[in-house]
């Protein structure tokens, strides 16, 4: 599950492949009979690239880490990759993109702690759970309704959020000893991951109503976005210790595996399929 420490006819997974030094996040359409195809996105001069999500326009958000493993966001846009980096962050995460271009995340500011954000146009606005020590922002649906995590104090026990029209709610699923929240579409549907001895599984809140879910013969499970049809994407952990991603739709779940990637995980998925 995604923390406040350092993812028919047609769906696209995102990918890590270990290529030696260099690290390259790809995207694969993946069409009903199951071709795949790839293309990579590279942050140059950075040891390391991550896609976190992706809109309808084909927008991606992102990471860049070098190799201290410090994080820059990134937004590729029309063929051109920029950075996004709040003033003041150090350690900056995007974590989506919705169609009206707005950038939500998270980074690390001067004073240590985890902050949300929002970016837009040159535009920052950082956001703080009230009263909480620490504040990612991972989903954000075309009405600017957001979700996320927030930690109240040093016990790190991380609790789910959304925010609308000025307002905070907490997400609780039962018997969860962690919620995150990370993924909101505009039916306000959301997913996330729930933890339990140390297991993560995954749910979808609709209606006010969470169903927890694990991928099939899976030790481990997190949901990490939705689109406007109901197909969720996350990852999953098999007993060998292999991690994998999955599109769950109406017709069940689907495991998806770069060739050759020493581990896949799959972030977003937009209204086209793609992620």
């Amino acid at each position: 599950a995604a923390t406040c420490e350092p993812l028919r006819p047609y769906f696209v997974a995102g990918t890590v492949l270990s290529l030696g030094f260099a690290t390259l996040v790809s995207l694969a359409l993946v069409a009903p009979a199951k071709a795949q195809t790839f293309t990579s996105i590279d942050c140059p001069g950075y040891a390391h690239a991550d896609a976190r999500g992706i809109n309808d326009f084909g927008t991606i958000v992102g990471i860049c880490e070098d190799q201290d493993e410090n994080f820059t966001g990134y937004l590729l846009q029309g063929g051109v990759l920029s950075t996004v980096v709040p003033p003041g962050a150090w350690f900056t995460e995007p974590w989506d993109v919705n169609n009206l271009g707005v950038v939500a995340g998270d980074y690390i500011g001067e004073d240590g702690l985890f902050h949300g954000f929002l970016y837009q146009n040159g535009s920052y606005t950082t956001l703080d759970y009230p009263g909480a020590l620490h504040t990612s922002v991972q989903g954000i649906d075309d009405l600017g309704r957001l979700v996320g995590i927030f930690i109240v104090d040093e016990n790190f026990i991380y609790e789910a959020f959304s925010y609308a029209g000025g307002r905070y709610e907490v997400i609780e699923v039962p018997g969860s000893e962690g919620t995150s929240a990370e993924g909101i579409n505009i039916r306000k549907q959301i997913v996330g991951s729930w933890d339990a001895g140390g297991v993560s599984h995954g749910f979808l809140l609709k209606n006010a109503r969470p169903t927890k879910f694990m991928y099939p013969g899976a030790v481990s499970t997190t949901a990490n976005k939705i689109n406007i049809f109901g197909q969720i994407t996350g990852t999953w952990g098999s007993e060998d210790g292999s991690v994998h991603g999955y599109i769950r739709s109406k017709g069940g779940f689907e495991s998806i595996d770069h060739p050759g990637s020493t581990a896949t995980t799959a972030q977003d998925i937009n209204n086209l399929g793609q992620n």
